[in-house]
């Protein structure tokens, strides 16, 4: 089974608790799990049970890409700063693991994890207002949302992009946002590269982890599309998709 892991950042202390204990802070980042009270921290050779964690900013997933948006942690730890210090010298930074105390997401003890190729190099939908639409035809899923202009000036002038599905055999949009992801809610936490994106995944996409129900249509195309929106993720099977946008 593989350990959470983070990289050792940065180590200053603190004044002693009321308990007169040391406190030292422990920054991290390039998580693959966020570490909580009670997990034990191993840091070279020093066993760590952690007091508390402060912040969730930025981390890694097990796909080795960086998750962006939430900085980095603190850990607490009571232990003198002088012991641990020369270790935030490492001049490669030093990677921990630690224990939780509670079980581990899936895909920590998964030996073939799914793959995850990301779909909208160029284009994304609006991060504040999806409008998320759902059209059937035959074998044909249409998705209709607007796009983000931010991100993607050549958007500013474009009401509305479509999502098209060929082959569609099923579909269901589940109530994932980002504060779930991000809370790992999701089957994908910690795995997909980031969220608010779309992607195909390959492999073994363990659908039976969500109980949200699927809707059948006539295809029977076995790709598998996930869409990371604002307010909740579309899930499709089908054999192939474009976009293209709406004037």
């Amino acid at each position: 089974m593989r350990k959470p892991q983070g990289r050792l950042t940065d180590i200053f202390s603190l004044p002693e608790d009321e308990s007169g204990r040391p406190q030292t802070v422990l920054m991290l980042d390039r998580l693959t799990h966020v570490p909580e009270a009670g997990d034990i921290l191993r840091v070279a050779d020093h066993t760590l049970p952690i007091v508390q964690v402060d912040g969730r900013r930025i981390r890694a997933c097990l796909t080795g890409c960086k998750m962006a948006g939430r900085g980095s942690i603190a850990v607490l730890v009571n232990k003198p700063s002088g012991d641990l210090s020369p270790l935030a010298q490492h001049p490669d930074r030093l990677w921990i693991t630690w224990t939780p105390r509670d079980e581990l997401p899936w895909h920590f003890q998964a030996n073939d994890l799914p793959t995850f190729k990301r779909l909208n190099e160029d284009w994304n939908a609006h991060p504040n207002d999806v409008r998320l639409k759902i059209e059937q035809h035959g074998q044909m899923l249409l998705a209709h949302m607007r796009p983000n202009p931010y991100v993607y000036r050549e958007y500013e002038k474009v009401p509305e992009i479509t999502v098209r599905f060929d082959g569609c055999a099923r579909y269901r949009v589940t109530p994932v946002n980002d504060h779930g992801w991000y809370g790992g809610q999701c089957r994908f936490s910690g795995l997909a590269p980031s969220w608010g994106e779309f992607y195909e995944i390959s492999g073994d996409t363990r659908d039976d982890m969500d109980p949200t129900p699927w809707t059948t249509m006539e295809g029977s195309g076995g790709r598998h599309f996930h869409f990371y929106l604002r307010d909740e993720t579309l899930e499709v099977k089908a054999q192939d998709w474009s976009m293209k946008t709406e004037s």
